[in-house]
Formats: structure tokens, sequence, C-alpha cells
């Protein structure tokens, strides 16, 4: 976006620079639902809250393992190709960490979200990024969730999130 300099209420011109989501959904070259943002000198990191619609079930992973994918996270240059840097992995989901007693959750159920710069702690190319692990539950009140379905608790559990600190170099 340009402001006009004498009014900075004016937008002198516009320009869409990531364009997601526009063909229908799960298109594996497209960025899902961009959640976060963070810039760089070079371009910016988008993650992706995958949300319901951009969800793979076990089915349609084995369908069509080229297009299912786990949410990701983007770099797009200022002038170039938007590339996946990192896809967040789900395989804790259903292992021996997990009590919820579920089977593993639909990929793209996890997000990657809020992403920030740490290179003044980190150095360069250092970025703090949150795993939102939705379906990975670590702890959960005991019994049913009152109302009557034998399924765990929903009101007290506690997710399987990470803070992960991620080095993407030339960004």
């Amino acid at each position: 976006m340009v402001l006009d300099p004498s009014n900075p209420k004016v937008v002198t011109s516009l320009t869409v620079l990531v364009e997601g989501d526009d063909n229908p959904v799960k298109t594996l070259n497209e960025v899902h639902q961009p959640d976060n943002i963070e810039s760089t000198p070079n371009g910016l990191l988008l993650t992706e809250d995958p949300g319901s619609s951009q969800q793979f079930t076990a089915a349609q992973q084995l369908a069509d393992p080229a297009n299912a994918t786990t949410a990701r996270l983007w770099y797009v240059p200022f002038s170039g190709t938007p590339q996946v840097v990192v896809k967040v992995n789900q395989s804790a989901d259903g292992g021996p960490t997990d009590v919820d007693g579920r089977p593993a959750g639909n990929w793209g159920a996890w997000e990657s979200s809020g992403i920030v710069d740490a290179s003044a702690a980190f150095g360069p190319g250092a970025f703090l990024i949150d795993v939102q692990a939705h379906t990975l539950w670590v702890e959960k009140a005991p019994g049913d969730d009152n109302n009557g379905d034998g399924q765990p608790d929903f009101t007290y559990k506690r997710e399987g999130g990470q803070l992960v600190l991620l080095k993407v170099p030339g960004v």
C-alpha cells in the first residue's frame, strides 16, 4: 500500500503480494488461510491456520497424498515465487503422549501461528513460531464431558502445543 505523502489517509496504490485460497480448497501450492505475518528485509513469512475447509482426513491423505498437507510456514519474497519453508509435523497425534483416546486428527487440524523475529536473541534468520496442536491432548479431566457421549472431557484439557525456535537463513 502506498499512501499519499501529503495526506496519509489517501491510498495512491495497492498491490496484492500473495493471493491464497482463490481456487477450490485443498489446492496444494496456495497459501491456506494465512493467519500471522512477519516481515523480513527481503519478504514476508506467513503462517497458516488451515481451518476445517483445509483439513485432510486419513482417507484423503491416502487417496491424494500429493495434495494432502499439514499447516505450513511460507516465505514470500518481495520478488519471486512463494515457497513453503516448513510443514507442521503432526506425528505425535494419537501417540503415547496423546491422552484424549481418539485416533489421530485430520492433517491441518494443527496450525502454525504467532511468528516473531528472534534474531536479536538467537542470531540472523531466527524466528519463534507457535504450533497449536488442537488434537494432541497432554492432560484432561477424568470422565465424560457431561453430554453423555462417553468421549473425553472438553472443559478441562491441555493441548500439546509448542513454541519453536526456527532458523530460516537468507530471508
